[in-house]
């Protein structure tokens, strides 16, 4: 016998489930008693959760415009009646449901551990604001700002892991560490080697990445820390390279100033990149003394990157209360993502089942 199976998704349609209320009229005193209605079903003829869900998917998870989510819906359920200032109202009161939610996820990002901080502009009614994420590898949560400087200076405890962005350092003292991305500094020495032709940029390059190379050894035989004599090594020869770039800018010519120009005097990209490493050296170095911060910032700019996807796809935002509805939408959908949990089946639950899961 040859057997052949072919895989594929039934005619989608649109179920209806009609519910019929009881009215019972006494007959002593003729008053009348009406049975209720499930929870939800509140008008004659309605949209499900599940329909609903799907529709908040679409807009928020796969960043498709109200519009396309009609026509999608339409093209695959028949769900013909369905227009954009629906979709917009369902998203509106996901968004107010989960408000618990997104509280909880915040409150388990202030327990401490090591968390990502970052922040990407967006424009919002043609201004440009600012959406700042806070992350780790079990939950997210995003938060719209005018003002890049508004960090989450509510946070302590812990090590917050960033991109050397001053606010971090001037707004958040409650925290125990700050943690220096890797990747950022890797990226500037490779414009300072390649451009400006600086040979100490090459040899830093090379320690950072063999340090962490060392680090994912250890950590691969089940080490906690580095042998003492490993990390003095590192150390040692950090150091060494950043006297060495430092002597080699002490020996170049004063950059020209500008007549009336006020501050301290201005300094070669290289020079300001080697003041940063030798000022913040525990903290560039932090994921060697401490092997639960990674190298890089990379948790952070991965959950930032939907976000900017969807500026490409639909834009900007209208009103700041759009762009926080989304932003608490996708904190929720991010985190139960993190968690294994289906989507779809999420935007169906109640906000006390959901932190359930979390």
């Amino acid at each position: 016998m040859e057997r052949r199976q072919v895989y594929d998704i039934p005619v989608p349609r649109l179920e209806v489930t009609e519910h019929q209320a009881a009215i019972y009229c006494c007959g002593h005193c003729r008053a009348t008693t009406t049975a209720t209605f499930p929870d939800g079903v509140n008008a004659h003829v309605q949209y499900g959760k599940r329909i609903r869900a799907a529709a908040v998917y679409c807009n928020v998870q796969q960043l498709i415009p109200e519009d396309r989510v009609c026509q999608l819906l339409r093209d695959l359920f028949g769900a013909t009646s369905l227009c954009a200032a629906s979709v917009t109202n369902w998203v509106n009161g996901t968004a107010r449901t989960l408000g618990g939610v997104v509280e909880h996820i915040l409150a388990r990002l202030n327990e401490g551990g090591v968390r990502h901080l970052d922040e990407t502009g967006l424009r919002v009614d043609g201004k440009l604001h600012w959406l700042h994420s806070i992350s780790d590898l079990a939950f997210t949560h995003y938060r719209i700002s005018a003002k890049r400087g508004a960090v989450p200076s509510f946070l302590t405890g812990g090590t917050i892991v960033h991109d050397h962005w001053k606010s971090y350092y001037a707004h958040m003292s409650g925290v125990d560490a700050h943690a220096l991305c890797g990747a950022h500094h890797l990226r500037e020495l490779k414009a300072i080697e390649e451009i400006e032709k600086e040979l100490w940029a090459c040899a830093m390059s090379v320690l950072l990445n063999s340090a962490n190379q060392l680090k994912c050894a250890a950590q691969g035989r089940g080490e906690t820390e580095l042998p003492t004599s490993v990390h003095h090594g590192i150390l040692t020869k950090y150091m060494a390279i950043l006297t060495e770039g430092l002597a080699f800018h002490e020996r170049q010519d004063p950059l020209a100033r500008r007549t009336g120009a006020r501050g301290r005097k201005a300094r070669r990209p290289g020079h300001n990149l080697l003041v940063r490493l030798r000022d913040y050296r525990d903290d560039v170095l932090r994921f060697l003394t401490d092997f639960t911060v990674p190298f890089t910032n990379n948790q952070a700019e991965r959950d930032l990157r939907m976000m900017k996807l969807r500026m490409k796809i639909s834009g900007t935002f209208r009103t700041l209360e759009g762009a926080q509805v989304f932003a608490d939408i996708r904190s929720v959908i991010s985190t139960v993502r993190k968690h294994g949990g289906n989507i779809l089946e999420t935007l169906t639950l109640s906000p006390q089942q959901i932190i359930a899961r979390l």
